[in-house]
């Protein structure tokens, strides 16, 4: 799975932003001389003095010497640029947008590549390779920024070298994992920086929550004063700033229970899922959702599957506050035991179908969600109104094809977009009878 939390790494207090890069810095301490190295090495002066503060907050330091230069913005989208194409075939990119089309997530000329280009562009300020163990600090970050930038980035320096970081990321399954193991690195980041501005003024973060809350707003407000990150879909945002905000308020709960062992916990126990970053007393008992299976239905002639994965509870939350609007839903979505999707599709038409399924903890939550669903499916797909085919079920056609929706037990399911003389498995047994 592509998702672009695979590859895209949010935002925190500074903006902040920590991605895979192709470019070595053979120098340890070394600032890059490209029109601003001069005005940052008083910035690379602090790095040790900063390794020492770390090693006091974290219970442990870096192994090594920390390698380290500066980057210009043309750089930045150029060689990003590159390395998006090495990594990720058009073919998987298409489906990764029909994917955010089915559940109505981004508009139908929506541009994958200039949109992810754009956003980190705007929002990297400083960077950490785990492949090469380098860190760039970009020549266009605003000086008040760059401390806690170089602090931030490095955290990840110490962990990749204690921990690992290209081992524990390439380690997950899927996106959900890699979207949950990226909460757990750049959560612990914010919070240890976070900490390190504490404790610079003689106070904590430890046992204050509502200061982690706090910090956790302010990171989103101040996401919101950038323009283009403010203009993205609400789908890219929200994947983008989740690791630094949730992910914080994970580490702060981690390290309330187990003391600053958490700091290594998350890393030797790594979380499974964006539910257990979301709620920490899962994490801590290591529960693990079962998939439900999709809706029972033919495959149309000429269909075939090319994209699937886990729908977890972050999913859940953008897309219900995409489509109905900002509500606090936070105790139907801490009921979420489970979802998948699978993405088809006609190749020679390009006609695409969604089959999807959502467990939950009992039937009042599933109810409950499939009305809110039977909302979305409304919003999403133009000309639709679906309309009750029996107790639990409804169904409808839209000029993309035809949906049915359908509660069975605590779980729900979707098929979307069937050609329009296509029957699902109950409708057929039903025709037998």
């Amino acid at each position: 799975m592509v998702r672009i939390h695979a590859f895209a790494r949010g935002s925190n207090i500074a903006l902040v932003l920590a991605v895979a890069w192709l470019l070595v810095s053979t120098t340890p301490l070394q600032a890059a001389d490209n029109g601003s190295g001069a005005s940052l090495r008083g910035v690379f002066d602090q790095v040790e003095p900063m390794l020492e503060d770390l090693r006091e907050i974290m219970g442990f330091g870096p192994r090594g010497p920390v390698k380290l230069t500066t980057i210009t913005k043309a750089q930045f989208r150029r060689l990003y640029q590159k390395r998006m194409r090495e990594e990720q075939k058009p073919r998987e990119i298409r489906n990764e947008v029909t994917f955010l089309k089915l559940f109505g997530l981004v508009p139908e000329d929506f541009d994958y590549e200039k949109t992810v280009l754009d956003l980190l562009s705007e929002q990297a300020w400083a960077l950490y390779d785990y492949k090469r163990r380098t860190m760039f600090l970009s020549d266009w970050a605003p000086p008040e920024a760059r401390e806690y930038a170089l602090l931030h980035e490095l955290v990840h320096a110490v962990d990749d070298q204690e921990f690992n970081l290209q081992r524990y990321v390439n380690d997950a399954r899927e996106s959900e994992q890699q979207l949950a193991r990226l909460a757990a690195v750049e959560g612990q980041a914010s919070w240890v920086m976070t900490e390190w501005v504490m404790q610079q003024s003689g106070r904590s973060l430890r046992g204050n929550r509502l200061l982690a809350i706090a910090t956790a707003s302010a990171t989103r407000f101040e996401a919101e004063r950038f323009p283009i990150y403010e203009s993205t879909p609400f789908y890219f945002r929200e994947v983008l700033i989740f690791p630094y905000t949730d992910g914080l308020l994970f580490q702060h709960d981690v390290i309330a229970r187990f003391g600053t062992e958490g700091l290594k916990r998350v890393f030797e126990q790594p979380p499974e899922t964006t539910q257990q970053i979301l709620q920490p007393d899962l994490y801590v008992e290591g529960f693990d959702p079962s998939p439900p299976e999709l809706a029972q239905v033919a495959i149309p002639k000429g269909f075939k599957r090319v994209y699937d994965g886990t729908f977890g509870q972050l999913d859940h939350r953008i897309l219900l506050e995409h489509h109905l609007g900002e509500q606090d839903r936070g105790e139907l979505l801490d009921k979420w035991r489970g979802g998948r999707f699978e993405v088809l599709e006609k190749r020679r038409t390009g006609q695409s179908m969604l089959r999807y399924a959502v467990r939950w903890d009992d039937l009042e939550a599933a109810r409950e969600y499939y009305h809110l669903y039977r909302q979305v499916c409304e919003r999403k797909w133009d000309g639709l109104e679906l309309v009750d085919s029996g107790k639990g079920r409804c169904e409808g056609t839209s000029p993309a094809g035809r949906i049915v929706l359908e509660l069975d037990g605590s779980t729900v399911r979707s098929v979307e977009g069937l050609p329009h003389d296509q029957m699902t498995k109950e409708q057929e047994e039903c025709c037998a009878q």
